[in-house]
């Protein structure tokens, strides 16, 4: 398999749909609550956070990563590409035929115009994109100034392309909240802390079996902060479905039949230290095993997770392949003989900070898990900016702190290139093993999957042997609907990217 080679003209899907035809549409409006607030989700540059959820439903991208397929893509708004084969350079064979909400054409201009704006701006997305040229009027050309294999992925996900006629009209700050792109639904109306309104694009060119897409006439976004509001609207029938549910209300609404479940595992929450600073009780490899030993995973999660959370023991989170280590799993005994080795006989106290928002439940389990093995941990939780900024500074002495590490399972070698490169932002104060950035940077410059693979294996048995830092377990992310809601992809290839133009409601 190669990435970044020609991959196809016909746009085909990774999932199963329902037998709609069998059953009936109805092309109604589908009501939906997402407890988080829309901020700023159309100019392309300035979407930020969970904004790109609502974005997600009315712009697209050039290309996307195939549902079920880690490290391989699938066409949208561009039909195939071709890496050059000296690499210095993408040929992108745009799609015919598509307008923007505005009624504009969507062709190798605006597709220029698009990717400008990212080259220009001098961000990480699209960094190694020198220049942008027109071809002809679907074709496009992407100077590189240099390649590596997660490269491709810059064009699936952050760069949606909007109408540069819209943004030329009005500018930049209206277009922060009118998302004009060429997706299934056109912005309706926004109201902020209330509603995100979008109606069918009549115009839209995808098609599924026959059906011109899509089925429903709408999608409407509640925004409805509080959790205990939100349940009893869904309860009520006020809305058909909501996004970002606990992990008590869904095993509970699903236990009901009425309600179907979507998640995905989340981004995993890890425990970091300053390995790098001599005088950190964690700079000795041993301490930081004896620390795994001494939390109970297992028993953590079965007692809090309802099925939906699970132990990790990855550092390479969703590694491909069977790297060969011996996983370390609960040893209270094992953890107090690593720690009188390292000259810690009488254990260690340090302050563990987590985020504040949520229940404490996992955090008060892990303190109590740690205590039997000798290893006491004062509690600090941390609220908003000032936690957001702790992940960029190493934590002091031998504090400990509970991040969440990004990479999702459709693409495990960015969440390394992200996270675990010495060159991250993230993790700072951590110690990478010897010869692990070497690993990656093999990996970046292969074009082979079933190769990358075999570098992902290596990377995780090196850094699980050194044990860079403490993998507890996952965040999961959940949305529940009503039955009769079909076809609704709040996720997509492990990421909270939500698809409503296959969705259907179900004739009652």
């Amino acid at each position: 398999m190669i990435l970044g080679l020609v991959c196809g003209f016909v746009l085909t899907f990774g999932v199963q749909h329902a037998m709609a035809a069998e059953k009936g549409k109805y092309g109604g409006i589908l009501k939906i609550n997402h407890a988080k607030q829309a901020g700023s989700f159309g100019f392309p540059l300035n979407i930020r956070h969970w904004d790109h959820e609502f974005t997600d439903i009315a712009c697209q991208t050039f290309l996307r990563p195939k549902f079920d397929k880690p490290g391989v893509y699938e066409p949208v708004l561009a039909t195939s590409w071709e890496l050059a084969p000296d690499k210095s350079y993408y040929i992108f064979r745009l799609r015919k035929g598509v307008k923007f909400h505005d009624g504009t054409d969507f062709n190798a201009e605006a597709a220029k115009w698009n990717l400008d704006l990212w080259v220009k701006s001098k961000r990480p997305t699209l960094d190694k994109v020198t220049s942008v040229e027109v071809l002809d009027e679907y074709t496009i050309k992407c100077n590189l100034s240099s390649w590596d294999s997660v490269l491709i992925d810059d064009f699936a996900r952050q760069t949606y392309v909007i109408s540069p006629t819209a943004v030329q009209k009005n500018g930049e700050k209206w277009a922060n909240t009118h998302p004009i792109g060429t997706g299934a639904y056109k912005l309706k109306e926004f109201r902020p802390k209330s509603h995100v309104n979008f109606e069918r694009f009549e115009d839209y060119w995808e098609t599924l079996d026959g059906d011109k897409l899509p089925y429903l006439d709408g999608v409407y976004f509640t925004q409805i902060g509080d959790p205990m509001t939100a349940i009893a609207a869904l309860k009520r029938g006020e809305v058909d479905a909501m996004m970002g549910v606990d992990v008590v209300t869904a095993s509970e609404l699903k236990a009901t039949g009425d309600y179907g479940v979507s998640w995905i595992p989340g981004l995993a929450d890890v425990i970091v230290m300053n390995s790098t600073n001599p005088d950190s009780v964690w700079s000795d490899k041993r301490m930081r095993a004896a620390l795994e030993y001494a939390v109970d995973k297992e028993k953590i999660t079965e007692a809090l997770g309802y099925g939906f959370v699970f132990p990790f023991y990855e550092i390479v989170k969703h590694c491909p392949g069977n790297p060969k280590k011996e996983l370390r799993k609960y040893d209270p005994e094992k953890a107090k003989q690593l720690m009188k080795e390292a000259g810690y006989p009488n254990g260690v106290k340090v302050k563990l900070t987590h985020v504040a928002e949520g229940p404490r439940d996992f955090w008060v389990a892990l303190q109590q898990s740690l205590a039997g093995a000798g290893i006491k941990v004062q509690l600090n939780p941390v609220r908003g900016a000032a936690r957001h900024q702790m992940s960029f500074e190493p934590a002091p002495g031998s504090d400990l702190r509970v991040e969440q590490q990004r990479g999702g399972p459709a693409t495990p070698l960015i969440g390394v290139k992200e996270t675990l490169s010495a060159n991250s932002v993230y993790f700072p104060g951590l110690k990478r093993p010897e010869g692990f950035d070497d690993l990656l940077a093999k990996a970046l410059a292969e074009t082979d999957w079933e190769e990358i693979v075999k570098y992902l294996e290596w990377m995780e048995e090196l850094a699980y042997k050194d044990v860079m830092f403490v993998s507890l377990w996952n965040g999961p992310l959940i949305a529940l609907h009503r039955n009769f809601v079909k076809d609704a992809h709040f996720f997509w290839a492990g990421v909270p990217i939500p698809h409503m133009e296959y969705a259907w409601i179900e004739k009652k």
